[in-house]
């Protein structure tokens, strides 16, 4: 290898050789597979808001805040499955878990090209008469679940010094996948109109459906379930057991009676839930197509409504990547989260201050893009500061989603409902108050993990040779597939909160 080879691989993969083997054979397997999930639901989440305002208003005949009603159902549902979901990995194999779920992606494809079915359910509280087979935002709930299961998956692999860029790539091909969307139905308008007797709009959710299958067969494939199960096929004896060792052993790890009362009565399972609730009813400014609104007022073409919005991800994926490298190089999530603070609080008081210019609504909006940094800065937090206990990092991980989707299921109805376009100056104010409320919970939160560190409470305890004999002897009983037949590798004191 090459001076400048290896200087490339330190930088990537750090400096010690072991960890710079697994990590790569990682980067291109298990960390693909999730960034490719999130990528279609990027495109698909895109879709659904470009197709709402490319003819499917008025092909499903929606009326009033039908679109926000649908929303709200759809995050109902959604936000009651996350905790189970996310617990579940703790017990049965995340292989199976997740390629379970992978069986919507042949539902998605038999629904959309098939027909234009009809969902059988009647909303009382609202006057939509017909939807498509897709949930609000073109998504499942499956892939819902497969994304906060990425995110428990995720941060029991790598260290905190490797976690915060690895949720960054995460995060950012969803990001890639929006404005993707964005374009893809831009072009449709053009392209394929009435081909096939279809409407552009629904062409896309037929090629995205179509993109799902060889992302689900990679994932049946490559998933590597944890890394105390040992059973990742591409990784040799020797990665299997390092990866086992390297981060260290939770000090709680099993379930039992003690389980609902530590989660209960943690500080973790409350405020990191609460501040990532407050980021995302701040950024409802920039989603329920509220830049296409105040654009469609404004004289801006349909394909402008489109395509410009999706600026606001180019600007997401910036911000991910920057806060991101910095957060994993000094090893604080909440000294990237301040200034992020800030910019909600920047980006929300433009826009109620509303602009005189055009050019004034577009720095709000492009500015405040940044802010879906904390996507990957907060779950990498979340996994951070519950290192210690297995059950508390997988509850608060779905925790984390639902709590937030009970707030935002209903957010748009009450501060960004359609019927307000394009004049959303009391969302406008919702986002200053929220995106400032942040900033002393960001300090509330920093001070427990360090006092809670301090005290030893936050930590991964090295796995000693005693605790490798033992898993070996036990995993002796399981399937000969699932054995290893190498010793156990020298162990090696895990990277804890420094």
């Amino acid at each position: 290898m090459g001076s400048a080879q290896k200087k490339l691989a330190v930088w990537l993969w750090g400096p010690d050789p072991s960890d710079r083997r697994l990590l790569a054979k990682l980067d291109v397997t298990l960390l693909p597979y999730f960034s490719l999930i999130w990528f279609l639901f990027g495109v698909t989440r895109a879709s659904y808001s470009s197709a709402y305002i490319s003819g499917m208003k008025e092909a499903l005949n929606f009326q009033g805040k039908d679109y926000n009603y649908m929303n709200t159902a759809y995050l109902v549902v959604y936000a009651v499955f996350q905790m189970p979901g996310t617990s579940l990995l703790t017990i049965a194999r995340p292989k199976y878990d997740e390629s379970f779920m992978a069986s919507d992606f042949v539902e998605r494809v038999r629904g959309w090209i098939f027909g234009h079915r009809i969902v059988s359910i009647s909303l009382s509280f609202g006057s939509l008469h017909q939807q498509t087979a897709e949930p609000p935002n073109g998504t499942s709930n499956a892939d819902w679940l497969q994304s906060v299961g990425a995110q428990f998956i995720l941060g029991s692999w790598y260290k905190k010094s490797e976690l915060g860029m690895r949720t960054a790539v995460f995060c950012i091909f969803g990001h890639i996948g929006t404005m993707a969307g964005g374009w893809i139905q831009a072009g449709l308008l053009h392209t394929l109109q009435g081909r096939g007797g279809l409407p552009a709009w629904k062409w896309i959710f037929i090629i995205v459906s179509v993109m799902t299958i060889p992302v689900a067969l990679f994932g049946w494939v490559f998933i590597p379930d944890l890394p105390e199960h040992r059973s990742a096929w591409y990784l040799t004896a020797e990665q299997r057991e390092h990866a086992f060792i390297r981060l260290g052993a939770p000090l709680k790890q099993t379930w039992d009676l003690s389980v609902f009362r530590r989660v209960l009565l943690s500080w973790q399972f409350w405020l990191l839930p609460f501040l990532f609730m407050l980021y995302s009813v701040c950024v409802q400014m920039l989603q329920n197509n509220v830049m296409a609104y105040w654009m469609a007022s404004r004289g801006y073409s349909t394909i402008q409504q489109n395509n410009y919005p999706t600026a606001i991800y180019a600007a997401a994926i910036f911000g991910t990547i920057v806060y991101a490298i910095i957060s994993d190089k000094i090893q604080s999530r909440w000294e990237v989260s301040v200034p992020i603070g800030l910019t909600f609080i920047i980006g929300s008081a433009i826009l109620v201050s509303e602009p005189s210019t055009d050019a004034g609504y577009f720095v709000a909006f492009y500015l405040s893009g940044t802010t879906f940094a904390v996507q990957a800065i907060w779950y990498s937090w979340l996994a951070d500061v519950t290192s210690h206990d297995v059950q508390l990092r997988a509850i608060t991980t779905g925790f984390m989603n639902s709590f937030d989707f009970a707030f935002v299921a209903w957010w748009p109805l009450v501060f960004f409902p359609v019927t307000d376009a394009p004049n959303f100056h009391k969302g406008y104010v919702a986002s200053l108050v929220t995106g400032a409320l942040t900033l002393p919970f960001i300090g509330l939160i920093a001070y427990l993990e360090k006092r809670d560190t301090n005290r030893g409470l936050i930590k991964r305890v090295p796995v000693d040779d005693s605790l490798a004999e033992e898993d070996q002897r036990l995993r002796e009983d399981e399937p000969s597939q699932n054995k290893s037949s190498d010793a156990p590798v020298n162990t090696r004191t895990a990277e804890v909160d420094v």
